[in-house]
């Protein structure tokens, strides 16, 4: 073989190994964005969108937002029970306490078995009587009154929630007590029965 046949070889050689390269490549990007673009689609089910949430950076940003998420996470535990898996609600479930203020959490009858339990038995009482959980209202941020307490700031937020049974539709009045924690994220310290006339006081009706 003349040089010049040489240097034709290898020149060939040399595009080959260019071009295997180019769609070698041109694979593993494509595999990549394919592999990005299923991770980025977006949930559609509720509890999809939920477990979704990243309540850890993303936290709701005023009193009035932590209690519609409440409600939000809580419709979807008490509506969805039955279609989800163990994992999942325990999952939703503990979206749902990413919102209560760790005094809260600590004491033992709220703790994560003690409060699934009792979640769990009150699922199945409501299933029972046909209830299900609908639409909720709750009161504006701009009507929130704020106090200071021992250095911290709390606040009261009247809600009301929608429940259907058998036919009909009643509204459960709740008042919510919220505390700034450390980091000044607005979390739930605990509620209470309230009433159509004191949510009618703060436009909630």
């Amino acid at each position: 073989m003349n040089k010049s046949s040489k240097k034709i070889l290898g020149t060939c050689s040399g595009i080959l190994i260019v071009a295997a390269m180019i769609v070698a490549g041109y694979f593993l990007l494509n595999k990549q964005v394919q592999k990005e673009a299923q991770e980025n689609v977006l949930p559609t089910t509720e509890v999809g969108k939920i477990l979704a949430k990243d309540l850890d950076s993303k936290y709701p940003s005023t009193a009035t937002e932590v209690v519609k998420m409440y409600w939000r996470i809580t419709s979807c535990l008490y509506n969805k029970a039955d279609s989800m898996s163990n994992k999942d609600f325990d999952n939703v479930l503990k979206q749902c306490r990413k919102l209560y203020d760790q005094e809260m959490l600590d004491e033992s009858k709220n703790s994560f078995n003690n409060m699934k339990k009792k979640l769990r038995k009150d699922i199945d009482k409501r299933k029972d009587a046909k209830e299900s959980f609908s639409s909720y209202v709750v009161q504006s941020n701009d009507t929130l009154s704020v106090r200071k307490m021992d250095g911290k700031e709390y606040t009261t937020v009247i809600s009301y929630i929608l429940i259907k049974a058998k036919g009909n539709t009643g509204k459960v009045y709740e008042n919510f007590m919220c505390r700034k924690d450390k980091d000044g994220k607005w979390k739930i310290l605990g509620w209470e029965q309230s009433t159509a006339d004191a949510a009618a006081a703060v436009g909630v009706e």
